[in-house]
């Protein structure tokens, strides 16, 4: 039999298996702080050097309640959970390399689902508060739990001591739709955050190319990655102005 065939057709080939993971678990990461209250800065470190996350692969959950007052009906816009946030942060070395900051990642992530996720997508990210173009339901006690893929957020990940920042919204207005039963009824809404941690997926590989991974990461070897930055640029009028250029 050819040398030469595709591999379809190479019955006879060794059996290979591919041991260069030995296992992979999850682990837990919580904030310095447990307070979440509008304008917070919620910031979660991982301080390891010699270990393997697949931080691409993680997850940020958010629980808490609603506390309503009023008999309006309130729901959740699509991808809530990305506008009780002003902006989320991504640095390298305790702070000292900023490798991605996404200016309100509600609008971003919104522009940038519309345009890139599929219905599959949609079906997959329902627990991340992705539910387009279905509506979010709350649940009857009012109580909430998101479950939000950090690739939703950012679009660049590396190694080493990362922290994550997650500055809270001054409001949580984006985060709701009231509807009114009555023309005089008034209903407010606030959100109560009771926790934010942070799901990161850790691998072990095998030990020979943990090794290898060790020799470069002693040897200071650079790693070149490539990845897209979204951005939301806003423009503000001038007095009186009711256009601008671009």
């Amino acid at each position: 039999m050819s040398t030469n065939q595709r591999p379809m057709f190479n019955v006879f080939r060794k059996v290979n298996f591919d041991d260069s993971i030995e296992k992979i678990e999850w682990r837990t990461y919580y904030p310095y702080t447990r307070s979440f209250r509008n304008n917070d800065i919620i910031e979660i470190v991982i301080n390891q050097s010699t270990l393997f996350d697949a931080t691409y692969d993680s997850q940020l959950l958010v629980s808490g309640k609603i506390i309503k007052t009023g008999d309006g009906d309130v729901s959740f816009v699509n991808n809530a959970p990305a506008f009780m946030f002003s902006s989320v942060k991504y640095v390298l070395g305790g702070g000292s390399k900023k490798m991605e900051l996404v200016q309100d990642p509600g609008i971003v992530s919104t522009v940038r689902g519309y345009l890139c996720y599929t219905s599959e997508d949609s079906k997959h990210l329902a627990i991340s508060g992705w539910n387009f173009p279905n509506s979010l339901k709350l649940n009857p006690d009012g109580t909430f739990t998101f479950l939000i893929p950090l690739r939703h957020f950012f679009n660049i990940f590396n190694d080493y001591r990362t922290t994550f920042k997650f500055t809270r919204a001054n409001n949580d207005a984006n985060c709701f739709i009231v509807k009114e039963k009555t023309p005089t009824s008034n209903t407010t809404v606030k959100m109560d955050i009771q926790n934010v941690e942070l799901k990161i997926k850790r691998i072990y590989p095998e030990s020979g190319i943990k090794e290898k991974l060790l020799e470069g990461d002693a040897a200071n070897n650079s790693i070149i990655m490539p990845y897209r930055y979204w951005d939301v640029q806003v423009k503000t009028l001038a007095a009186g102005a009711i256009s601008f250029t671009h």
